[in-house]
C-alpha cells in the first residue's frame, strides 16, 4: 500500500509539473490517500467559508441545511450496527476463549468511572476558581426537554424479542447485549459454533470494510455539517452575551485533552510520547464536536484505534462500544459549568459547599444513563438536574437554548477524547496493541 501512494503520488506530480490536467479520478485517488483528519478538516473549513458567505437569517436556508445536516449523520452511522453486532459477538467469544473477557469488562468500567469522576472533579474546580459571568434571564416558560427515562431505558435492554434490538438506531446496548450473550453462548459449544464464528468474522470484516467506506464519504458530508453548526453558532453570537461561557467550555475541552488525558497515559502506563494518542484522536474530535453525535463518531473511532494505534480487534470491539454507551464525561463536565451559569444568573449569592457536593454527584451518577440520546444528551442532562434541584430552577436551563448545541459540542469532543485514550489504556495494560510509527496513521 506504501509503494503504491508513493507511485501515484509521484505520477501526479509529474503530471502537474507537465501542466497536464488531472482527471477526475486523480482528485480521487488524492483525496483517498489523504488522512482522515485532514479530509474532515478541510470540509469543516469549506463549510465555515461557505456559511459565512451566506445570508444571515434566511430560515428556508437554515431549514434546509439542518435537513442536509440530518442526512449526513445518518449516513455517518449507516455502517455501525452489522459492526457492532458481528464484531462485538466474535469479540466476546475471543475474549472469553482467552480468560480475559471479565478483565476487560471490568477495566473498561474502572476506566469510564475514573475518567468521569476526574472530569466532573476538572469542571467543580473550575468554577471554583473562576465564577462564570451571568447571563441576562431573557427566556421564560415551562420547558420542553426530553426526559432521561431511566425505567423507560432499562425496559428497552430486553426487549419481546431479541431481533427488536436492530430496530432502535440510536440506543446500541441492547444490540451489544445481544451480540455479547451470542459471543458467550459460542464459547460454551464450540464445535457446533465453529461455523458460525467463521461466518460472523467473515461478516465483521466485510462490514468493516464498508465501514470504512462511510467514514471516508463522510468528509464530503462534513460541509453541510459544520454549514449548519456555523448557522447555529451565528445565531448565538448574535444575542452577545455567551462568549465567556464559550470560552469556559473550550477550556475545559482543551485542558482535558491536551493536558490532563496525556499526562494520566504517561503515569498510568508510561507512554513516552502519550501526544501520538492524541493526534489518532483529531478525526473523532472534529467529528464529535461538529456532529455532537456519538454514534456517528464511534465508526471513527473504531478506525483510528484499529489502524493507527494498533490495539488489537478483540478489545476494541468491546471496549469501544462500552466507551460509547457508558462513558459520557463531557456531559459531566459541561453540565456542572452550565448549572453554576444558571445559578449565578438567577442569584447572587453564590452556591452552597452542600449543593457543590450535590451537583457533582448528580452529574456522575446521570451521565451514566444517557446512551439513548447519541445526540443532544448533555443537554437532556442539563434538563434533569434543573428539574431535580428545583427551588425555582426548574425551567433554568431555558436561558442557555441558543447555547444547546454548543454545549452537547464540546461533551461529544470530550467523549471522543475518552474512548480513545481509555481503549488505548487497556489495551497497553492488557498488552493487545502494537505501537506503529506516525506517518502510518490514517
Amino acid at each position: 500500500m506504501q509503494y503504491l501512494v508513493k507511485k501515484y503520488t509521484r505520477f501526479i506530480f509529474l503530471k502537474t509539473k507537465k501542466s497536464l490536467p488531472l482527471t477526475v479520478k486523480d482528485y480521487c485517488c488524492m483525496l483517498s490517500f489523504m488522512k482522515i483528519w485532514i479530509k474532515y478538516f478541510a470540509g469543516i473549513l469549506l463549510g465555515c467559508l461557505f456559511a459565512f458567505l451566506l445570508p444571515d437569517g434566511n430560515q428556508s436556508l437554515n431549514e434546509a441545511f439542518r435537513y442536509i445536516s440530518t442526512l449526513v449523520v445518518n449516513f455517518g452511522r449507516y455502517a455501525l450496527y452489522p459492526v457492532l453486532f458481528f464484531s462485538f459477538t466474535v469479540g466476546v467469544y475471543e475474549l472469553r476463549e482467552s480468560r480475559t473477557l471479565l478483565k476487560t469488562g471490568i477495566g473498561s468500567l474502572i476506566v469510564i468511572a475514573g475518567a468521569t469522576a476526574i472530569c466532573a472533579l476538572v469542571g467543580t474546580i473550575g468554577f471554583i476558581i473562576y465564577t462564570p459571568a451571568r447571563i441576562p434571564i431573557f427566556i421564560e416558560g415551562t420547558g420542553d426537554a426530553e426526559h432521561i427515562g431511566i425505567l423507560e431505558s432499562l425496559l428497552k435492554l430486553f426487549p419481546p424479542s431479541a431481533f427488536e434490538a436492530f430496530l432502535d438506531g440510536a440506543f446500541i446496548l441492547p444490540l451489544c447485549i445481544f451480540a455479547g450473550f451470542l459471543g458467550a453462548g459460542c464459547a460454551v459449544d464450540r464445535i457446533s459454533a465453529k461455523p458460525m464464528l467463521t461466518l460472523f468474522d467473515s461478516f465483521s470484516r466485510v462490514s468493516y470494510a464498508i465501514m470504512c467506506f462511510f467514514v471516508d464519504i463522510v468528509s464530503i458530508g462534513m460541509i453541510a455539517v459544520s454549514v449548519y453548526w456555523f448557522f447555529l453558532y451565528r445565531e448565538m453570537h448574535s444575542f452577545g452575551f455567551f462568549g465567556n461561557f464559550i470560552i469556559i467550555l473550550l477550556i475545559n475541552v482543551f485542558f482535558i485533552g491536551v493536558i490532563l488525558y496525556p499526562l494520566l497515559l504517561r503515569l498510568i502506563c508510561g507512554i513516552r510520547n502519550p501526544y501520538r494518542v492524541l493526534y489518532a484522536s483529531l478525526a473523532p474530535v472534529l467529528a464529535a464536536f461538529f456532529s455532537g453525535d456519538t454514534n456517528m463518531t464511534l465508526p471513527v473511532i473504531l478506525r483510528h484505534v484499529n489502524e493507527s494505534l494498533g490495539v488489537r480487534r478483540r478489545i476494541s470491539s468491546i471496549s469501544v462500544p462500552m466507551f460509547s454507551v457508558f462513558s459520557r464525561p463531557g456531559s459531566a463536565v459541561t453540565v456542572i459549568v452550565s448549572f453554576v451559569v444558571i445559578l449565578n444568573s438567577y442569584s447572587s449569592l453564590g452556591i452552597a459547599f452542600a449543593d457543590i457536593l450535590w451537583l457533582f454527584g448528580v452529574s456522575i451518577l446521570f451521565s451514566f444513563f444517557l446512551s439513548p440520546f447519541p445526540s443532544g444528551g448533555a443537554y437532556v442532562l442539563l434538563a434533569a438536574v434543573c428539574s431535580m434541584y428545583g427551588r425555582g430552577f426548574e425551567a433554568g436551563y431555558l436561558i442557555l437554548r441558543p447555547a444547546a448545541f454548543f454545549i452537547c459540542s464540546a461533551a461529544a469532543a470530550i467523549d471522543a477524547l475518552t474512548a480513545v485514550f481509555g481503549t488505548c489504556v487497556i489495551a497497553q495494560k492488557m498488552g493487545m496493541k502494537n505501537d506503529r510509527e506516525i506517518r502510518f496513521f490514517i
